[in-house]
């Protein structure tokens, strides 16, 4: 190895050295790292800036439920404690090779019928072994 200088790296009459061409890419690694860093410090700055500044609190109030419900859905990993008591299920007497009654919530018996079927063939069950507590139909969001 010639020299540890960039200059000399970048030296077009000779061919690069293999420890010249590993000393450029850890240069260059080393300057995406600190500019990510660097990005991150930033960002972190200015979240700490925007949540201390009251004067953006006056003026937005909404911002505060907005800002509440984001990070509930970002601790999505927490354990969420169910406040509401639990609902007790009646025992009903069902016929035999049945699993019980199903809710269908905006949704046809026809589709319903058609997504147990799909299931059941999905999961290799026989339907009559597959219990479906509800079945609700999901309308996407504009």
């Amino acid at each position: 190895m010639n020299s540890l200088i960039l200059a000399s790296v970048l030296n077009k009459d000779e061919p690069m050295q293999p420890l010249d061409a590993l000393l450029l890419a850890v240069i260059g690694i080393a300057v995406v790292f600190v500019v990510l860093i660097a990005l991150m410090f930033i960002i972190w700055l200015m979240g700490k800036i925007f949540d201390g500044s009251d004067k953006l609190k006056e003026k937005h109030p909404e911002w505060g439920e907005k800002l509440a419900k984001t990070k509930e859905k970002m601790m999505f990993w927490k354990k969420k404690e169910n406040k509401e008591p639990a609902e007790s299920f009646e025992v009903q007497e069902v016929a035999e090779g049945t699993c019980g009654d199903v809710k269908l919530i905006n949704v046809s018996e026809r589709d319903a019928a058609m997504i147990m079927a799909i299931v059941a063939d999905s999961t290799g069950t026989p339907l009559n072994e597959l219990r479906f507590v509800s079945i609700k139909k999901v309308e996407e969001e504009k």
